[in-house]
């Protein structure tokens, strides 16, 4: 709960307690995994695409779509979003949370405390079909590697895993992930030191 507070303070996104109610607390790798249909029920919203708005959560995204597993966006619906300091915009839609740059490009991204995960370090978690890897704020990729799960950075490594899938939900919905191997990363995807288990 810390983490949210300071990040939606930092980030300035004060509408995140209010998305996604009925996956509250879920996992941010299950959360992630959802493949979605493009219907107009992934979002809730009337439309197959939603922009994550800092003072009223989801809204319909005119201009946009959801076409086999990619967004399409015109030109009107780049224009309407809300840029962050990192010139990212969040849009929900096939099952799961985009990042969206002023010129289109994007990036899948898994979700993390009901919304798009943060900038952590410099690097956000995106999709990389079911694996996870790292990626910049201009959403490049920052190293090859991909994982079957990852944390954010935290001074300059991370925890990942190979092998690992999610473990049984508890009474609150937190799904851990089990089993694999874990082990720290440096910035640049190189093993940084044994990190057991989580």
């Amino acid at each position: 709960m810390h983490r949210l507070l300071r990040n939606a303070a930092n980030r300035g996104r004060l509408a995140r307690p209010l998305l996604l109610v009925a996956g509250l607390f879920a996992s941010p790798l299950a959360l992630a995994a959802g493949t979605g249909t493009g219907t107009d029920t992934d979002t809730g919203t009337g439309t197959s695409c939603a922009a994550l708005t800092q003072e009223d959560g989801l809204q319909p995204l005119p201009g946009c779509q959801w076409l086999d597993g990619h967004l399409e966006l015109d030109a009107a619906s780049l224009a309407s979003l809300s840029y962050d300091q990192d010139g990212l915009a969040a849009v929900y839609a096939g099952g799961g949370f985009h990042y969206v740059r002023a010129d289109g490009r994007q990036l899948p991204v898994i979700t993390f405390d009901n919304g798009p995960d943060y900038v952590v370090e410099g690097l956000v978690r995106g999709r990389v079909g079911q694996r996870i890897g790292y990626f910049d704020t201009q959403l490049r990729q920052a190293f090859p590697g991909t994982f079957d799960f990852g944390w954010a950075f935290d001074d300059g490594v991370a925890r990942v895993c190979e092998g690992c899938r999610p473990g049984t939900p508890d009474d609150h919905g937190h799904i851990a992930m089990v089993g694999g191997t874990w082990y720290r990363i440096d910035r640049q995807g190189r093993p940084a030191m044994d990190a057991g288990t989580p």
